[in-house]
């Protein structure tokens, strides 16, 4: 719930004793360490434990996948799950020794990073290896499809399935970014999952229609529940594949989805939530969906032939417009990005449903909530794409204002079960605005918020991170692998002039 720069101000004064009690000790759990070097020690700390205890060692076929639920101070499986953070339902969740590739992508590239900064590659080598065997080990013979996403997740302590969704949903919660550093190692793998995409996710394949509920074992894709965002992960993976061996199949593929979402918008370019025609809210239109697709298309385009190029861009442009029209005040601590807008006006829309006035929640996530932060990330990487634009210097004066929000408005942890994910996207969004606008003022207290964070999901005798403020185990499911993405990040940019680092627009 959005709340006031007063309010946030008297929450800081409690949240300052908290961390007075706190910080000492949760910087030690990295070892003692500079202030150049503190970011870069908890997160080495945390990725060693990782691998020390938390890789596939366990059952009879054992791999290089790493575990998504860990307890915090072995870094070992748990034998059941504890209470989840706020907002997360129980069919969203990793099982007792379960590995979801999907959900944990951050958690690869902070590898990646690691070995770059540190020079070991053991790090790099951990993240492919994980990658290729999760691929090896869950892909279904007969479909393709992983064993990942929203539902899925591959029990590596019984070598099975994961068993707490019955109906073996495929739905993917993220995009495939690392798509190519599998495909380098896995090539037939690798298309025959994006081939899966296109046979069994795509219930009619002249309209495009689908749901973005499949089954892993089997054929049996829906139809209507066609939401953007796994619209737009799917066209990217398509665009991926099709670069890598220019078949037709994964053109055509491509512009069926994107003719399809042409067609679908409303006069001033809103897409509704999908097809169906089920409650009211299904008719409504999230605009982090809008902006996310427009990035998406944008870089599938570099990858295509002119033809599916063309109309990628001309979904873009129209996402472009759309969002930007919409009536969005993200510096407004009573107020934010609108997130969920009525399809024909543009208008923020109330939806109960997701507990939403309209307007983005700066903390506090949960099912279906859009943070402020969330959508400033997507922002910044289409101002990025559009470059020096009128198009992009819109984007950018919105990252500005989602970052001057985020110097005066403090999240209360003691109160609020807040994942641990969000303080990475915060902490990523006040970066993007210290890069476009070169103020000290976004760095410094990117800086002070990657020290809370540490006091607050850090202890000093349990290297991993908690999920979230309340909770006291370490899960994926929060976004905790985007927290070390962002602490790394926050290294970088006080200690590398030239950064490197991604900025995480993984949408949750």
């Amino acid at each position: 719930m959005n709340i006031s720069i007063l309010s946030s101000r008297v929450q800081l004064i409690g949240l300052m004793f908290f961390l007075a009690l706190n910080v000492s000790h949760a910087v030690s759990a990295a070892e003692p360490a500079s202030s150049d070097t503190k970011y870069l020690e908890v997160v080495r700390n945390t990725v060693d434990k990782i691998l020390e205890n938390g890789r596939d060692t366990y059952g009879e076929q054992q791999s290089g996948m790493i575990l998504s639920v860990l307890d915090r101070k072995t870094g070992k499986p748990l034998r059941s799950l504890p209470k989840a953070p706020a907002g997360v339902r129980h069919s969203d969740r990793t099982g007792p020794g379960g590995s979801n590739a999907n959900l944990q992508q951050d958690l690869y590239r902070t590898m990646l990073h690691l070995s770059r900064m540190t020079g070991e590659e053991r790090y790099e080598q951990a993240a492919q290896t994980a990658l290729v065997d999760f691929v090896r080990i869950t892909q279904h013979p007969e479909t393709g499809l992983l064993a990942w996403g929203e539902h899925l997740y591959w029990n590596c302590v019984d070598d099975r399935l994961g068993d707490l969704d019955p109906n073996q949903t495929h739905e993917p919660k993220e995009k495939f970014v690392v798509f190519d550093l599998v495909y380098d190692a896995e090539p037939e793998r690798t298309l025959k999952y994006a081939y899966g995409l296109w046979e069994h996710q795509i219930a009619d394949q002249k309209t495009g229609n689908f749901s973005r509920h499949a089954k892993y074992h089997r054929h049996g894709p829906g139809r209507d529940y066609d939401f953007a965002k796994e619209g737009g992960y799917f066209i990217d993976t398509w665009s991926r594949a099709y670069a890598a061996n220019h078949d037709e199949q994964f053109a055509k593929a491509v512009r069926v989805l994107t003719q399809r979402y042409l067609d679908r918008m409303s006069r001033l370019g809103h897409l509704s939530l999908d097809s169906s025609d089920r409650e009211a809210w299904f008719q409504t239109s999230p605009s982090l969906y809008a902006v996310a697709l427009a990035a998406e298309c944008t870089d599938a385009a570099q990858r295509m032939d002119d033809q599916s190029a063309t109309l990628l861009r001309q979904l873009a442009s129209s996402q472009d417009q759309a969002f930007l029209s919409m009536p969005h005040k993200p510096a407004d601590p009573e107020f934010g990005f609108v997130s969920y807008a009525d399809t024909e006006t543009g208008q923020p829309k109330t939806v109960e449903a997701k507990q939403s006035n309209g307007y983005s929640r700066h903390w506090g996530l949960g099912y279906g909530v859009h943070s402020t932060a969330m959508i400033a990330l997507q922002c910044n990487t289409r101002q990025q794409q559009l470059g020096k634009s009128e198009m992009g210097d819109k984007y950018r004066k919105l990252v500005v204002e989602a970052g001057t929000l985020y110097l005066e408005e403090h999240p209360d942890p003691r109160q609020d079960d807040l994942w641990a994910g969000e303080y990475g996207t915060v902490i990523f969004t006040l970066l993007a605005a210290h890069r476009i606008t070169q103020e000290e003022r976004y760095l410094d207290r990117a800086r002070k918020l990657a020290d809370e964070a540490i006091a607050v999901f850090w202890d000093e005798s349990k290297p991993l991170p908690r999920a979230s403020s309340r909770t006291g185990y370490y899960d994926v499911v929060s976004g905790s692998d985007t927290l070390l993405l962002a602490l790394l990040a926050v290294h970088e940019e006080l200690n590398n002039p030239q950064t490197i680092i991604e900025f995480s627009d993984l949408v949750r």
